[in-house]
C-alpha cells in the first residue's frame, strides 16, 4: 500500500540513496534527496545539515567548501575547474585547465539549475537566484543574486 502511494520510481531513488549514504561515510551527516553527481570527493568539505536535491552536480578537482546549513536545489552545479583561454586558439595551442577553489558560506540557498564557477566565494546568508551562473565572488552578506552572468538584486 505504502509503496503504490509513492511509486515505485521514488522507492527506488530513496533506497539508491540510502545504499549511497551507507557506502560514503562523509555523506551520512547530509540530507540527500537523491545521489548527486560528485567528482573528486576528497577534495570536497563539507559542513552539517547541508540538502542537496536531485540532479546535483559538483565537480571538486579545485576544492570545494560548503557551508553548514547550505541548501543545493534541483540541477545546481558547483565547477572548480575550467580551460585557460589565454593561449587558446581555434585551431588548437594552450589547451589546459585551470582549478580554483569555490567556498560556499553558511545558509546560503543556491536554488534551482544555477551554477557556481571556478574561483568563486559566496558569502553567508546569500540565495543565488534560479538559473543564475555565478561568475564572480559574493562578498556581501545577506544579499539576493540572479542573472547570466549574477547580478546583485537585493538586500535580504
Amino acid at each position: 500500500m505504502v509503496i503504490k502511494e509513492m511509486g515505485i520510481g521514488r522507492v527506488f531513488r530513496k533506497c539508491k540513496t540510502i545504499i549511497y549514504k551507507f557506502f560514503n561515510p562523509r555523506m551520512r551527516g547530509l540530507d540527500l534527496y537523491e545521489v548527486p553527481r560528485i567528482y573528486f570527493k576528497n577534495r570536497l568539505t563539507l559542513g552539517k545539515n547541508i540538502h542537496i536535491n536531485d540532479s546535483v552536480f559538483i565537480h571538486a578537482v579545485g576544492g570545494v567548501e560548503i557551508g553548514d546549513n547550505t541548501v543545493l536545489s534541483h540541477g545546481c552545479s558547483v565547477i572548480s575547474t575550467s580551460l585557460d583561454t589565454a593561449g587558446w586558439t581555434k585551431f588548437g595551442g594552450n589547451n589546459h585547465h585551470i582549478d580554483k577553489k569555490i567556498i560556499i558560506g553558511k545558509h546560503v540557498w543556491l536554488c534551482a539549475n544555477c551554477t557556481i564557477l571556478p574561483g568563486v566565494t559566496i558569502a553567508d546568508n546569500c540565495v543565488i537566484a534560479s538559473g543564475a551562473v555565478v561568475t564572480k565572488s559574493i562578498t556581501e552578506s545577506g544579499t539576493m543574486w540572479g542573472g547570466c552572468p549574477a547580478k546583485f538584486i537585493k538586500f535580504l
